[in-house]
């Protein structure tokens, strides 16, 4: 069982990236690594649930929409946690803005709309985790 990086300085923890839409995922693991980071990678809900048992990521980046477990359940099952570690955590949508959007920001996400500039969320991950 791999040890958590917590005793790492956030630039060298992993990204964890939580979508089941492969093309994004690819695009953001290949944008994410030319940046420098290093990444890790869920497919749903539960296995990022899992994922982030194992490692002490430096950010989470989720979607709303997946099979299993949405993002929205995921976040309320690990803000608590994550925010605790300072670990910020951006949540990705194709939805139009929505009421309940403004709960998710309130309780610390930040929103990031599809489609995005990879540049644009280059700077809000490097602001984030600054």
């Amino acid at each position: 069982m791999p040890v958590p990086d917590s005793s790492l300085p956030a630039p060298h923890r992993p990204i964890v990236i939580i979508d089941d839409d492969p093309g994004l995922v690819s695009m953001l693991v290949i944008a994410l690594q030319s940046a420098g980071f290093r990444v890790q990678t869920a497919t749903n809900g539960e296995e990022g649930l899992k994922l982030l048992e194992l490692v002490q990521p430096a950010l989470v980046i989720s979607d709303i929409m997946m099979p299993q477990m949405d993002g929205v359940e995921m976040f309320n099952q690990i803000k608590e946690r994550l925010q605790d570690d300072g670990i910020p955590i951006i949540v990705m949508t194709a939805l139009n803005r929505k009421a309940w959007f403004a709960t998710l920001e309130d309780e610390g996400a930040a929103i990031v709309q599809k489609p995005f500039e990879v540049e644009l969320l280059l700077r809000l991950i490097e602001s984030l985790i600054a």
